[in-house]
């Protein structure tokens, strides 16, 4: 998810304890931050470093003339896109709710990433990965996009794009009303991008080596991208619309903090900038079956593995090798023989959203 929630794979052993599989660090652990820039987005000072906690993988938008937020929520019970509406000065913020897509919300929806069309209404970009339920070995990441007149509830439009390991999409609408797509591949280091005429066919174009991107326009209207470095947030410039990228700033950051990472921008004036991010909580970690549904779900297929009976009533994969469901549902993969199950750590423990 943008890797979101730093998603890594784990891989145990159905011959070790369950107890002691090595928890994770999730959305639990995430703290929102705000920052402003007063010269186009060159430097960015913090101006609130706990605008929301256990929160992840922000997302601002300038819609309706709020100001909107949109993150993951970190609370086990709340899984899901939500959304807030931050303040002029960026310092506080008041939680609208969960989104609603095709009038449900949908737990493994995350990874938000929004524009305005031309009717004015908000199209979404988002990640649907299994976080309530154990995904056994890799498939091919899938990208969907829904439109909203509200901001809150969301019409499916269906999957825009399929990539192995891609999670974090983030969107720019160009100066000739074609779309840039850029897709994070966690393991790889790497920023997938697509262009797009009508947003529902998207095609590769290039790749950089890089972290979790946001993309925007400069006052030239050239795209430029952000993403954290080992030192900082640095900032690229295309002049051929995504071909290629030129760094055009180290940390635009000041007292960028350790583990910071996921920005998003909005352009308030013609020279000030506010950034969101997200940072991780000092010794803060996430149980690995933090967001299942079923908290014996794992251990159960480990049992399953090595030809004992689940315990409760698990129910077992199908024969084909695949589990699909509705549009957002994602799709899972049967457990493989031989001893071992991999799959991604569901993320965060259940630490409630603070109002502002």
């Amino acid at each position: 998810m943008r890797f979101v929630f730093g998603i890594v794979l784990f891989l145990f052993n159905v011959e070790t304890t369950f107890a002691k599989i090595n928890p994770k660090t999730g959305p639990n652990c995430h703290i929102v931050n705000s920052a402003i820039s007063k010269n186009d987005g060159k430097k960015y000072k913090i101006i609130n470093n706990s605008l929301l906690n256990a929160a992840s993988v922000p997302e601002a938008i300038i819609f309706k003339n709020k100001t909107l937020l949109y993150y993951v929520n970190g609370d086990f019970d709340q899984h899901s896109i939500f959304v807030s509406e931050v303040s002029k000065d960026g310092k506080s913020a008041s939680i609208i709710g969960p989104i609603k897509l095709n009038g449900e919300i949908i737990k493994d929806a995350v990874d938000p990433d929004l524009i305005i069309t031309s009717e004015g209404k908000l199209r979404l970009f988002y990640y649907v990965g299994l976080f309530t339920k154990p995904v056994m070995g890799k498939k091919p990441n899938k990208i969907y996009s829904a439109v909203s007149e509200d901001g809150v509830n969301f019409r499916i439009e269906g999957p825009v794009v399929s990539l192995d390991g891609g999670t974090d999409p983030t969107v720019v609408q160009l100066l000739n009303g074609s779309l840039l797509l850029a897709i994070p591949q966690a393991e790889k280091l790497n920023i997938q991008f697509y262009n797009s005429v009508d947003g529902k066919v998207f095609s590769k174009l290039s790749s950089l080596k890089g972290g979790i991107p946001e993309l925007a326009l400069n006052n030239e209207g050239n795209p430029e991208l952000l993403f954290q470095e080992a030192e900082g947030f640095v900032r690229y410039t295309s002049l051929n619309s995504g071909k290629s990228w030129k760094k055009t700033n180290k940390n635009v950051l000041a007292g960028y903090p350790i583990g910071a990472a996921s920005p998003t921008v909005i352009r308030v004036t013609k020279k000030e900038r506010k950034m969101f991010f997200f940072k991780i909580k000092d010794n803060c970690t996430t149980p690995p079956t933090a967001y299942l549904e079923d908290k014996d779900a794992l251990k159960k297929l480990a049992e399953r593995s090595r030809g004992k009976p689940p315990l409760g009533a698990g129910v077992k994969p199908p024969t084909g090798g695949n589990a699909t469901g509705k549009p957002p549902l994602g799709d899972g993969v049967k457990p493989p023989a031989g001893g071992n199950a991999t799959g991604k750590p569901p993320l965060g423990d259940g630490v409630k959203l603070r109002k502002k």
